[in-house]
């Protein structure tokens, strides 16, 4: 009989090869002292922006473990996910935003659309170690939270700890292409946490503490220039689009400054069909902006402008 996950992730479409240049990094987060311990949070850096990550997963010989040297932080209104970090109780509650949970891509309830199957998170909700034989957290390959952020890094979890955290961890995603991927027994320790922040000396926001470049760098201090570069990549993810949501993702972060963006999709014979403005409060992940839509199954051109930028692309509806 097959195992939990196997099946799972059939109905994801999830047989796949190996993937390679996949790695861990682990964020050493400041919590300024508000929950006992040191935050962290461990990232999955993918090959490319093309790339997506959908499943945290344990099957056949692959355990998934997470342990620490001394006991795990939860927060009383927190959970072991981020579905339970909700901004409302945080701004009352400060010390939940430091709370111990897993997730895929998202750090909060908003737009959260994670599921688990067969994973038992009662000895992590005591602080303790997390293990899991047979099981996944994940999401569909399809939702807008399995794309990259900036840097190519897609959250994994954050964990608060008094002690030295590490981990064994299985991931799954697609490539660029919509081939699926999979790799096994990647390992990470908090005693290899970096600072996080951009690492170029000529940008405008070179952060001197920072220890790994996040891909956050944001042009030269010498101009302090805001925009998009004419040559900037992006992509529509996902393509086909399955869903009422949809993400414009850049291979860059995006600093809008005070002109917005504007997204605009004609059908084939040049008719706007879909126009919206978007500020740089709409940007998500640092380089994503979410699209909702409600058209039609077909084709249609998708253009981006934000000012001396201008480039469009073709993506296809289905329903």
């Amino acid at each position: 009989m097959k195992n939990l996950f196997a099946m799972t992730a059939a109905l994801m479409m999830g047989f796949g090869a190996t993937a390679s240049n996949v790695e861990l990094v682990v964020e050493a987060v400041d919590n300024n002292g508000t929950v006992p311990g040191n935050t962290y949070r461990v990232y999955a850096v993918l090959p490319s922006a093309q790339h997506s990550l959908h499943a945290v997963f344990a099957a056949d010989d692959h355990v998934l473990n997470v342990a620490t040297t001394g006991s795990f932080f939860q927060h009383q209104y927190g959970s072991y996910s981020s579905l339970d970090i909700n901004e409302s109780i945080v701004a009352m509650e400060p010390g939940l935003a430091f709370d111990s949970w897993v997730t895929v891509g998202a750090k909060n309830s908003e737009d959260n659309n994670l599921w688990t199957i067969g994973v038992d998170y009662n000895n992590f909700l005591a602080g303790q170690e997390l293990t899991v034989t047979d099981g996944a957290w994940f999401v569909v390959p399809t939702d807008v939270q399995a794309a990259a952020a900036v840097g190519n890094k897609v959250l994994l979890m954050q964990l608060t700890t008094d002690g030295t955290a590490t981990g064994v961890l299985n991931l799954q995603g697609r490539d660029g292409e919509g081939g699926t991927w999979r790799l096994h027994d990647l390992t990470f320790s908090t005693d290899d946490a970096k600072v996080f922040g951009c690492t170029d000396a000529t940008a405008a926001n070179y952060n001197v503490d920072a220890t790994y470049n996040d891909g956050s760098c944001e042009g030269e201090a010498t101009t302090g220039l805001t925009g998009i570069a004419n040559d900037t990549e992006w992509s529509i993810f996902p393509n086909p689009v399955f869903e009422s949501t949809f993400s414009v993702k850049f291979d860059q972060e995006l600093i809008l400054g005070e002109e917005n963006m504007v997204i605009e999709a004609t059908d084939l014979n040049g008719k706007v069909v879909l126009s919206h403005e978007f500020t740089q409060g709409d940007v998500v992940g640092g380089n994503r902006i979410l699209v909702k839509h409600n058209l039609a199954a077909g084709t249609y051109n998708l253009a981006a402008m934000h000012a001396d930028f201008s480039s469009a692309q073709t993506f296809v509806v289905t329903r």
